[in-house]
């Protein structure tokens, strides 16, 4: 998770995992994951499963994490 360009509240990410998650998921800032070198801006991201979600939110990750449980991919 890139914890420098805007992905400041992603750092409390941990803390607003519903229950069901929070053994099944492993959270680590990096400083950069490279994103920012491109035109676009993708930033922050966050890196699931080895799948980037650019322009990531507390709410957009939880919803991914959530969708990787329900079928199973977590």
């Amino acid at each position: 998770m890139c914890y420098i360009m805007g992905g400041a509240e992603l750092h409390l990410l941990k803390d607003s995992l519903p229950d069901s998650l929070k053994s099944k998921v492993n959270i680590e800032g990096i400083p950069c994951m490279g994103s920012c070198d491109k035109d676009e801006k993708l930033h922050p991201c966050v890196l699931v499963n080895k799948v980037p979600i650019n322009k990531a939110s507390t709410q957009k990750v939880i919803k991914h994490l959530l969708t990787l449980e329900k079928n199973d991919l977590l």
